[in-house]
């Protein structure tokens, strides 16, 4: 009797195994998704990639995929602007690629100790709140995404908070900035032996919006500038030449136009040019970071040479 027990208890641990081997292979091998698989993929923590030996996990990678379905969707029942999805293969592709890369910027800030507070998570929101007219989100996000306010303050803000703070450590590394800092300064020893601003301008400026202008900023006031640039600005003669000035997007050679000033002589307005020799950045270095990395997916891609699909976090307009 003891021995018919056994027997028939190992016949159902025997069929369990088959049917998980079944859905497993089903997972990995043939991209099923059903509820089956979803059972199965949120209660075991099977991977989807492996990153420096870190499981991205095949639930987390499913959620994303079907969210980015969702908003296409939605856009294509709306005839939103971005109504054309991409195919199924560079859809998972690009979210595979997008959890590996915000795996390696979860690596590289927890390298630099930088960490995000849940009050600049809340803080952040406030902010891309107000800028959408102030009305709370929370329906329009459920909607698109199929996100909580919760899920989309940790899928969104956590990670755009991450790379904001990772880009300005990358600012401040002054190993990472050496080189960009040594041209800049031959720029400025070039200009001071009588170089031509605007063709030096146009040859190596980093700002698309000046560089083919000869490096001409036009008119700004007050307020406009980041504060270093702002300073030095503000504080040059017209017609004088800035030494170099490091802010956040690089290194910078100003040259002061002209000014407008208000009855009392004070300077509302300025007039300049501007070289920048850009610092490290951000997408660069994760690039780099990711070629470094020893990264193993798992997942079922049927184009293999299918094109990332899918951004970095950034925040959506969710109008």
């Amino acid at each position: 009797m003891r021995t018919m027990v056994l027997g028939a208890v190992l016949g159902v641990v025997a069929l369990v195994l088959i049917a998980g081997g079944v859905l497993v292979y089903g997972v990995y091998k043939l991209g099923w998704r059903n509820s089956a698989t979803d059972i199965l993929t949120h209660s075991l923590p099977l991977p989807a990639a492996m990153v420096n030996g870190n499981a991205i996990t095949y639930a987390a990678y499913q959620d994303d995929v079907a969210t980015v379905k969702r908003y296409f969707a939605k856009q294509q029942e709306q005839g939103g602007a971005a109504a054309q999805a991409p195919t199924d293969a560079d859809l998972r592709k690009g979210v595979i690629d997008r959890l590996v890369q915000m795996e390696i910027l979860k690596e590289e800030a927890a390298r630099r100790n930088i960490t995000v507070t849940q009050k600049e998570i809340d803080d952040e929101f406030a902010s891309f709140q107000k800028s959408g007219g102030g009305t709370d989100p929370s329906a329009k996000i459920l909607e698109m995404y199929g996100w909580t306010l919760a899920q989309f303050k940790e899928k969104v803000m956590l990670p755009y908070l991450l790379q904001q703070k990772l880009s300005d450590a990358l600012s401040a590394d002054p190993s990472l900035n050496a080189t960009a800092e040594a041209k800049a300064k031959d720029i400025l020893s070039k200009l001071k032996a009588g170089g031509d601003f605007a063709q030096l301008a146009k040859d190596n400026s980093a700002d698309p919006g000046s560089a083919s202008q000869g490096g001409e900023l036009g008119w700004f006031a007050a307020g406009v500038m980041v504060p270093e640039f702002e300073k030095a600005a503000f504080a040059l003669k017209v017609g004088e030449t800035s030494d170099v000035v490091k802010t956040q997007y690089g290194f910078h050679i100003i040259r002061l136009e002209d000014v407008k000033k208000d009855k009392a002589g004070k300077i509302t307005e300025v007039k300049a040019s501007h070289i920048l020799i850009a610092g490290p950045s951000l997408q660069e270095y994760l690039d780099q970071k990711m070629k470094e990395a020893k990264v193993t997916k798992y997942v079922k891609i049927d184009d293999a040479g299918a094109s990332p699909a899918v951004e970095p976090a950034t925040p959506p307009a969710t109008k």
